[in-house]
């Protein structure tokens, strides 16, 4: 008898969690729709009307020996950079000099990557390594 109430309880369990991820809360839908077209308006939108390259992946080493290879680059918006640290043991910190992101701290052969958007000159440095240094020049 105990072993009919048990596959009973378990039927019922099993019904209740399919019936619960089935439901569909219509109030929060229509929420979070509202919410993203009021936040959305034409007057907030600035665009940029250069367009942006497909987007080209560039290589920077972050060799053992303090320095970064290359040393300078000329890309254009929507390319990206990845920084690969080469140094055999230890790390390697990564900092945007124009505060694109925040320093990275790198173990051996880690890599950083990071997009374009914005024309500009930027450059790059590593704690401790005042040589290891990159410039960017985004078109």
């Amino acid at each position: 008898m105990t072993k009919k109430w048990l596959i009973f309880i378990t039927i019922l369990m099993i019904a209740g969690v399919f019936v619960s991820g089935c439901a569909d809360n219509a109030d929060d839908t229509a929420t979070d729709e509202k919410t993203v077209e009021e936040t959305t308006t034409t007057e907030d939108v600035v665009e940029d009307t250069t367009p942006m390259s497909e987007g080209k992946d560039y290589a920077v080493r972050m060799e053992y020996y303090g320095a970064m290879k290359p040393a300078e680059l000329e890309i254009n918006r929507g390319d990206s950079i990845a920084w690969r640290n080469y140094k055999p043991q230890g790390t390697y910190t990564l900092v945007s000099d124009d505060g694109l992101f925040e320093n990275q701290e790198m173990d051996s052969n880690d890599a950083y990557s990071y997009t374009f958007t914005e024309s500009g000159t930027y450059t790059f440095s590593v704690v401790d390594y005042p040589d290891m240094t990159l410039r960017v020049t985004v078109n």
